[in-house]
């Protein structure tokens, strides 16, 4: 396949019309085209397409890291180059544009001793047109032949390469990633390139590892043909030699596994079209200037395709599943894929599924990603091995960490010290990554294996998990509470309290596993208050199946104890979590034991919270006069024991009772005397609560001029408090008033956001309501 950077651009062009399904006539009718034979040659790389035209392609196609951009840059770069490009001496030096390393053909081949021949004046500066090479420097390995992926990366570096030919150079791009992400294969691969697009006056490739600055500038000094003899005692002198030997000379200078950038600095050449590819676990922030690709994992159809290409692809094909699986437990990590391939490739009689099934036991898995002098575990190593003793404790402890992602001081109290300096150094050595989530890291599925196996040799692990799940526990209840209806002084308010429970909900109900794993009870009083105070926020995000799990867990933990307050707390949350799922039996039971342990342990608070819930249950099962007097119990018990705050739920709980018996005038004075307690209150959540129920009301009545104020009023707290479940439902009532009045397009457009509200919050029962009635406004309009 051709490599010219048109041709990669036309490719580019043909994969981004592809991964959207279009056809190359769907694509030009929406580039506004008259034909579409054009857009074939562009993809073709037989022709350049116009800017405009790249422009328009990354607008239909929704490409937003400019690829395309990046590549026709270098298609022009490349068709300068070829109108001035001056000849080597003879023959053609690396021709089939892929780092195949050949030499020159005829006279001066092979001659290193004799260095760069220049022709020129007396004065030796040699122009471009004037200068040949007298032997050619073409050190790039070759390119991987099974690479895959990284196309908005090699556009970068592309891009880079393009700028030097245009005058921009010297360019320095800094490629970082965590070990075996592949970083030497893609500045081999794009160095190759850029050589195709004019930079072949040389290449160099230099393996930095430990070498000092010294070592190397001699090394590539004797590369350009300087005598022992004549090569500069001093760092200074040798690097003023070299940046001598490049000037105006189109190089690619490739310096891989650099430590440090003192080490890097050095090695940069002067101005003069030179594109210099640093390859390192760290991130080199310390160099000025350079541009950064950052390597993640590859995305999981180009993780496949570099199996399906080791294995073969009709190997591949027979086992699509195992080709899946195996490519997930290599966490699409490329060394450890192409590990995992060579292994498969060695061994023809080997399933991929038998492979899939040896990878899936994290104790051996890093042991079986070998192949050769190819492992996980040794790069892996290279990078331990570099970071301070604090860094060190801190990647192994970070294993015990129960989320996908973690922060600054979740990290803290695992190393039982500050943590930002250790993050910083284990970020800037790649061991651990920057999570979506601004100021939260995250640590690759391999390198927490490789962790958890140094953490077994450490001995402090419960020490070390006992200090994190204290510290998670207590800010989640003190998060929580800052829910409540009542005033906290959490710091931030409630904005901050309910972004941090966003942020660590997986963590927390992965703490409480742990907890409930160990069957010592030593955990155990870390879920005290827990089940009081996360209700809140698992009943404001809908996180049903959570509440449920950790009520579970609470519930063993208190059973373990023998303790009935603890356990009242936990069969109430229980029953709250099963009412959100509609299980109205099991919530029924759920809260008739709480209410028995409640009233044993003399919690009264907790009994007229149950009165409540179990009102809810009566009403899911249709019960509404038992429901109606649950729902009075609840707020006499509240009244007597001068709680304003849950009398003026419950009465706003029992108007829904009563509407549904019919008692259309006691369910409207229970809201106006709910909606003047929340407002005394300044409860702006409550308020929110009474004015929907009254838009409900108002609704079955036909009253709907009223019901669409009280529901708007409603949807502007809701969406002020960021109350997904609140939101939705108001849309739906904002809905039935408007379908009401007559205003159906209105309507249509309110029962729209109230279904997909309603479908992210999991309200099923009601999502089928307003469902219908969307399809019904549509029809009417």
């Amino acid at each position: 396949m051709d490599s010219s950077a048109l041709a990669a651009l036309g490719a580019a062009m043909l994969r981004s019309r592809l991964s959207r399904g279009l056809s190359l006539r769907q694509l030009a009718a929406r580039l506004g085209m008259q034909g579409h034979g054009g857009l074939s040659d562009y993809e073709k790389g037989r022709r350049l397409a116009p800017a405009d035209l790249i422009e328009r392609y990354e607008q239909q196609l929704q490409i937003t890291d400019g690829q395309l951009t990046a590549l026709r840059a270098a298609a022009l770069a490349e068709r300068a180059v070829q109108k001035t490009e001056p000849q080597w001496a003879s023959g053609a030096a690396g021709g089939d544009g892929e780092g195949s390393g050949r030499g020159v053909a005829g006279p001066g081949a092979g001659e290193i001793g004799r260095g760069w021949r220049e022709e020129a004046g007396p004065g030796g500066a040699a122009g471009d047109e004037a200068w040949r090479p007298a032997f050619a420097i073409a050190e790039l390995p070759a390119a991987p032949a099974d690479f895959q992926g990284r196309g908005p990366e090699v556009a970068r570096l592309l891009g880079a390469a393009a700028d030097c030919l245009a005058g921009g150079g010297p360019v320095t791009v800094v490629v970082a990633g965590q070990p075996g992400a592949g970083k030497t294969s893609l500045a081999v691969r794009a160095a190759t390139h850029a050589f195709a697009l004019g930079l072949r006056d040389a290449q160099f490739f230099v393996e930095l590892g430990s070498a000092s600055p010294g070592v190397v500038l001699h090394r590539l000094l004797r590369a350009l043909g300087v005598p022992d003899v004549q090569l500069p005692p001093d760092v200074a002198g040798a690097a003023a030699m070299f940046r001598s030997r490049l000037a105006g000379r189109r190089c690619v200078l490739v310096l891989d596994n650099a430590r440090d950038e003192a080490q890097v600095r050095a090695l940069l050449p002067g101005p003069g079209p030179v594109l210099v590819v640093v390859t390192s676990r760290q991130r080199l922030t310390g160099l000025a200037g350079a541009r950064r690709v950052d390597l993640a994992e590859l995305a999981e159809d180009d993780a496949q395709a570099l199996l399906t290409d080791i294995v073969g692809k009709a190997r591949a094909a027979a086992e699509p599943e195992a080709v899946a699986e195996v490519v997930a437990a290599c966490g699409r990590l490329p060394l450890a894929v192409r590990i995992a391939g060579n292994r498969l490739a060695c061994w023809p009689d080997w399933s991929i599924a038998h492979l899939a099934e040896l990878l899936r036991d994290e104790q051996s898995r890093l042991g079986r990603l070998t192949a050769g002098d190819l492992a996980v575990r040794s790069a892996f190593a290279l990078s331990y091995r570099e970071i301070s003793p604090t860094a060190g404790r801190l990647f192994r402890r970070l294993v015990l960490a129960p989320g996908a992602d973690f922060e600054v001081q979740a990290a803290t109290a695992l190393l039982g010290a500050p943590a930002e300096s250790a993050l910083e150094e284990l970020a800037g050595a790649s061991l651990i990554g920057l999570a979506a989530i601004p100021g939260r890291y995250r640590m690759h599925d391999l390198l927490r294996l490789y962790a958890s196996e140094l953490l077994q040799e450490e001995g402090q692990r419960a020490e070390a998990e006992y200090a994190l799940f204290a510290w998670l526990f207590a800010q989640a209840r003190a998060a929580a509470a800052a829910l409540a209806p009542e005033s906290s002084d959490y710091p931030g308010g409630r904005p901050a309290a309910l972004a941090w429970l966003d942020a660590e909900a997986g963590a927390l109900l992965g703490a409480v596993r742990r907890t409930g794993e160990r069957l010592d009870g030593e955990l155990d009083p870390l879920l005290r208050d827990l089940t009081q105070r996360i209700p809140w926020y698992y009943d404001l995000r809908c996180r049903w199946s959570d509440m449920v799990e950790v009520a579970n867990h609470a519930r063993v933990a208190a059973d373990r104890s023998n303790n009935l307050a603890e356990r009242a707390f936990a069969h109430s949350m229980l029953g709250l979590g099963q009412l959100g799922q509609h299980q109205y039996r099991a919530a029924l039971a759920s809260c008739e034991l709480g209410l028995k342990d409640a009233r044993a342990a003399g919690l009264a608070a907790e009994e007229a919270e149950l009165f409540g819930r179990l009102g809810l249950a009566y009403e899911g099962l249709g019960r509404y006069a038992e429901a109606e007097a649950r729902h009075a119990d609840h707020a006499e018990q509240c009244r007597v024991l001068g709680d304003q705050w849950g009398e003026a739920a419950a009465i706003g709980r029992r108007s829904h009772a009563l509407q549904m018996l019919g008692k259309h005038t006691e369910a409207a004075a229970c809201l106006r005397r709910a909606l003047k307690m929340r407002s005394e209150l300044g409860d702006q959540r409550g308020v929110a609560m009474a004015e929907y129920r009254f838009s409900a009301l108002r609704n079955d009545q036909g009253n709907h001029e009223e019901a669409l104020q009280r529901a708007r009023r409603a949807l502007a707290v809701f969406k002020s408090h960021d109350d997904q479940w609140g939101t939705a439902v108001a849309h739906y009532e904002l809905g039935r008033s408007l379908a009401g009045l007559g205003r159906l397009r209105e309507a249509a457009s309110a029962y729209r956001t109230a279904v997909k509200g309603l479908d992210e919050v999991g309200e099923w029962q009601r999502l089928a309501e307003a469902s219908a009635a969307l399809t019904d406004a549509q029809a009417r309009v």
